[in-house]
């Protein structure tokens, strides 16, 4: 792209951009020298970077911030305050099991001593999305430096995550080690951008310390980033010359290897946990409790078939975009210190990783022995990487359009075209918002408890009524006791603080507690998806039996199903006191 006359204040950046363009194409270690940089930044430029930063975390807020637990927060934070306090749901088959993100739950739990759950993720959300403003900003400001840009990609990407995903990945939303593991991806972005490549492989190795998968998968799509980097010799004029001297890809190869050996051994730190789960299993439990977790528990996220076409289908809308974008960009992006390309192949190797789950999901439909060996290799989530790149790189990209349309051209349409952009993008942001705000209920409740669509007071109702009883049991009965509970919620040990028989959402880590998690599942909820009666559907001998056998104290069901019993139950009702006014759920004690 032609750049058109300059605005004054951004004479300088630009020369430094060629300077630093320059450097990059005369020798072969990108790491560029202190002397080119950009002076330190003015008081000036250092106000507007900590207002866009303070901007972008107040986005987040505006588009994450409901009440806690979010989706994973019951999962995740529970399973931390059980790690620092094992006497808090004792015996409790998800919270008992292995550890996978241990750097998260030893290094982050510790609070959880001391403060409730809901403050506890809070003050996790805001020191997440906190970094993940500063990693962004910084990431955008290397990309494009127009004031505001930052702000306005970071709104383009969550909602591309949002509306474009895949498989279901999110990175702005609770308190969990993905969450974390995100942020320092972002600032490894920053620094691939300007060729800084030693300070990539460490920030994407503490990435994997706290989530071995996306910092591992993230690593492995840098590498193909900076392979391409290095055969990339020249461009100019919209040309691609590909050098052949692989003895100066070698080279460069010593010179990063101590810091990808050290991003290594921070992955390790988050591999071993995972690793050491299955160390006791047998190779038919092992390969039992994969086909559990992909085939069953985790399909919507792992195997291609279990993805909804709608999803498919806005995720190809998305890569067409993406790809075209980056194609069209392709020459222009030579004149902006060739960082457009780095994110490019950012992506492109997030793609490839996809297209090894793709294979491997056609494998999962096929006989028995490849079967097997796809369900092992698809427990690793190879779709989660691209649903981050894809819309991250494709927000940079059109921040960078957009930022240099409004700052560096005298073409007035092309100044009208950044301008409704940035309103249409607006406009976006804040219907996501007023749909966030019009249910009330925190996200991990929206999506397990019963919803009644056209019958909101209802819905309300039946949150309220599930907030009581969970508040009743918390102070109404013993702190070990056990309870057997309704299929449809993933809230109750975060509300009533006792143990589970078993919990759909809270699926263990290691085969043996997976395999112990599923045949659970196939006695206690399993009847409660087929039978209109669930659970009220046995009788009270084999309600009782069933409450012996995993040594559970009291029940929780629906008061509708008990109230559809044709033979009404000899089992105490502790809640609500017969006689007392209706209640949506009912507690038996066995």
């Amino acid at each position: 792209m032609k750049v058109g006359s300059l605005k004054a204040d951004g004479t300088k950046r630009l020369i430094c951009f060629q300077i630093n363009r320059d450097r990059a194409r005369s020798t072969v270690e990108e790491e560029p020298s202190p002397t080119v940089l950009p002076a330190s930044p003015s008081f000036r430029e250092s106000a507007i970077a900590i207002v866009e930063t303070i901007l972008i975390f107040l986005c987040f807020v505006a588009v994450a911030g409901q009440n806690p637990p979010a989706v994973n927060e019951s999962h995740y934070l529970t399973k931390a305050k059980h790690f620092w306090n094992p006497d808090w749901c004792p015996g409790d088959i998800f919270l008992a099991s292995s550890f996978s993100h241990w750097l998260f739950y030893f290094g982050l739990g510790w609070p959880t001593k001391y403060l409730s759950l809901s403050t506890f993720a809070w003050l996790g959300r805001l020191m997440t999305w906190a970094v993940m403003a500063c990693a962004w900003r910084r990431l955008s400001w290397r990309l494009i430096p127009v004031p505001m840009m930052g702000c306005f990609s970071a709104i383009l990407f969550l909602i591309l995550n949002e509306r474009f995903h895949l498989a279901g990945e999110w990175v702005v939303g609770g308190f969990e080690a993905k969450g974390i593991a995100y942020c320092f991806v972002v600032f490894a972005l920053g620094d691939m951008l300007i060729g800084r490549w030693r300070r990539v492989w460490p920030w994407l190795g503490t990435a994997a310390a706290f989530h071995v998968l996306v910092g591992g998968w993230a690593m492995l799509a840098a590498g193909l980033s900076w392979f391409l980097s290095q055969r990339t010799n020249r461009l100019h004029r919209g040309a691609v010359g590909w050098s052949t001297s692989w003895q100066s890809i070698g080279q460069q190869l010593t010179v990063q290897s101590p810091y990808v050996l050290l991003g290594l051994a921070l992955l390790v730190i988050g591999a071993i946990p995972p690793l050491l789960a299955d160390q006791q299993a047998t190779p038919a439990e092992i390969a039992a409790a994969s086909l559990i977790y992909v085939n069953q528990r985790i399909a919507h996220h792992l195997t291609f078939a279990a993805f909804p076409t709608m999803h498919v289908a806005r995720f190809v809308l998305l890569i067409l975009a993406w790809a075209l974008l980056f194609n069209w960009n392709f020459k222009r992006c030579l004149d902006n210190q060739n960082r457009l390309p780095a994110l490019y192949s950012f992506g492109l190797g997030s793609l490839a990783i996809s297209l090894g789950g793709l294979v491997l999901s056609g494998l999962a439909d096929s006989d028995n022995a490849a079967q097997m060996f796809a369900a092992r290799l698809l427990r690793f989530y190879w779709f989660r990487l691209a649903d981050f790149a894809i819309p991250a790189t494709t927000a940079l990209a059109i921040g960078w359009v957009t930022g240099t349309w409004l700052r560096y051209e005298n073409n007035r349409t092309r100044k009208i075209c950044a301008a409704l952009a940035i309103s249409l993008v607006l406009v976006a942001a804040s219907l996501l918002v007023c749909e966030r705000i019009a249910d009330p209920r925190p996200f991990a409740d929206q999506r397990s408890m019963p919803n009644y669509p056209g019958e909101d007071s209802r819905t309300q109702q039946t949150y309220t009524n599930w907030r009581k009883v969970c508040r009743w049991i918390e102070i109404n009965t013993p702190t070990d006791a056990v309870f057997i509970t309704p299929y449809e919620q993933q809230t109750f040990k975060w509300y009533a603080g006792r143990t589970e028989v078993v919990n759909w959402k809270d699926v263990p880590q290691d085969a043996t507690s997976i395999i112990e998690w599923d045949r659970r599942v196939q006695e206690l909820l399993e009847p409660q998806r087929k039978f209109e009666l669930g659970l009220m559907n046995y009788s009270d001998e084999q309600l009782q039996a069933m409450s012996q056998k995993y040594q559970a104290d009291f029940l929780v069901v629906p008061q509708w199903q008990v109230e559809l019993v044709s033979t009404p139950t000899e089992l105490r009702q502790v809640y609500p006191v017969p006689g007392d006014h209706k209640s949506t759920f009912v507690v038996f004690e066995f």
